[in-house]
């Protein structure tokens, strides 16, 4: 039941609603009801200051006892009520309090009237009155005569009249909120509906993306939760189409790559088995065959690193690095690659100067970048390690004058097995993944790396790190 959070929201918001709009009428109904009788209460108190004081101008004769009555009950059908002025003493009273007065033969009078002869003013609301036969307002004031207490002035007046005014502003305060409560549920509804909306989509989205199918971004203009949800939610979609173009491509590359060595090394063992090759040759095409085997050594190396590289599985230890230091140490690596090919290759980085990396990380970074640069420059080239540092980074960088690469492969060069038209009809044997591996290090450490070059002309390859003061 409930199982939709449409349907769920929709019934909790309207709960909520009717509770808060029934609650508010309930508290509204209430306080009208009070102040009609706090204000009949303070009516009725005036009503008995004025015969009260009606009274004293009898006993003090400036009326008449006629003049007295006429007053009395004049006050007493304006209000719809009935005004007793006893004169009465407390001793008396207690005498003869088991008499039945006319009209006052209710048991709650004979209990008020003691406490309005000790001059204390009493208030009944809705009193059953047997008498009146009907519920009743009951007000009871001492009359003071100069001062003194003499006796009590007593109001009743029955409710019916105030009831029924109750009963038809309460009709019209319940009916004011059944109208709010059918009034709010279209409201409630597209609430709802609004809220639920984009998770819905975001639903439908999801089991396209998990059977393979293509799927739309999910679109809410919205700058709430559910609005940076949904941004969220497109940016792991985007992620998981990006990993799944990167996983195929992968597919194709690697493919690609290791069909090569391995049709030449089937190549040349069918052609040993089958006696194309002389016995006295046998030697030469093993060595071939040892060639491919080792590419594709570096190959799945290169892959594995690539792979614990992206997926966040090689840690790294950052220290304080001397950077000339460094690079004369990898230098030093390809020192008999450089003579081989009469190269000069010149360490131009400052003896001071100081970086904070992981050191096996930076200095596979140079030996990935020196390795290419000594591979594609030509015989007597010379190549440029220098540095410079501003007041965060040290940018590094690795000039050669070598064959350089075409403008349009330049924003290209970082990505995996990518390699131009021209390096791929040659008889390069690198993998393709040593500048993605670089590019994948320099990151790690909190840096950038990018290319300059310039066809015939050399390239230039430069990356920066934090500085280490």
């Amino acid at each position: 039941m409930l199982k939709s959070i449409f349907l769920r929201l929709l019934v909790t918001y309207l709960l909520i609603t009717i509770f808060v709009i029934t609650s508010m009428t309930f508290i509204v109904a209430n306080i009208y009801k009070n102040t009609v009788f706090k204000e009949e209460r303070e009516h009725l108190e005036s009503v008995a200051q004025r015969a009260n004081s009606l009274a004293q101008d009898y006993y003090n004769q400036l009326i008449s006892e006629k003049e007295l009555n006429s007053a009395v009950n004049a006050m007493g059908y304006s209000t719809e009520s009935v005004i007793y002025v006893l004169k009465i003493n407390k001793e008396h009273f207690a005498e003869h309090q088991k008499l039945l007065l006319s009209g006052l033969n209710e048991e709650f009078v004979a209990q008020d009237l003691k406490l309005v002869l000790d001059g204390r003013k009493v208030f009944r609301q809705e009193q059953y009155s047997v008498g009146f036969g009907t519920y009743v307002l009951f007000s009871g004031s001492p009359l003071t005569i100069n001062g003194k207490v003499e006796g009590a002035i007593l109001v009743i007046s029955p409710i019916n009249n105030l009831n029924q005014n109750i009963a038809r502003m309460n009709l019209i305060i319940w009916a004011v909120a059944v109208a709010m409560i059918i009034v709010s549920v279209p409201f409630v509804y597209l609430n709802s509906r609004r809220i639920s909306k984009p998770i819905k989509e975001m639903e439908v989205t999801a089991r396209k993306i998990a059977a393979g199918e293509k799927a739309d971004h999910t679109v809410i203009f919205s700058q709430d939760e559910i609005g940076r949800l949904a941004n969220s939610f497109n940016n792991m979609k985007d992620q998981i189409e990006k990993t799944e173009k990167m996983r195929q491509e992968l597919i194709a590359d690697v493919s690609h790559e290791l069909r090569t060595p391995l049709t030449s090394i089937n190549g040349f063992v069918q052609a040993i088995i089958d006696g194309v090759i002389e016995p006295e040759n046998h030697g030469e095409y093993l060595l071939l065959i040892q060639d491919e085997a080792k590419r594709l050594i570096r190959l799945t190396s290169d892959l594995l690193d690539l792979a614990k590289l992206q997926s966040g599985g090689i840690e790294m230890y950052k220290e304080r690095i001397n950077l000339f230091a460094l690079v004369e140490g990898v230098l030093a690596v390809f020192s008999p690659q450089a003579e081989n090919k009469e190269l000069s290759i010149i360490n131009r980085v400052a003896q001071e100067l100081y970086v904070r990396a992981d050191s096996s990380a930076l200095k596979q970074v140079l030996i990935n970048i020196i390795s290419n640069a000594i591979k594609y420059s030509p015989a007597k080239g010379q190549i440029i390690v220098n540095a410079e540092q501003d007041s965060n980074h040290v940018r590094l960088a690795v000039c050669d004058n070598g064959i350089g690469i075409a403008e349009e492969d330049l924003p290209y060069i970082f990505e995996k097995f990518y390699r131009s038209d021209r390096v791929r009809n040659s008889e390069d044997k690198s993998t393709g993944l040593g500048l993605s591996i670089a590019k994948n290090l320099i990151e790690l450490n909190g840096g950038s790396i990018w290319a300059e070059s310039t066809e015939r002309r050399g390239t230039s390859v430069i990356f920066t790190l934090p500085v280490d003061f």
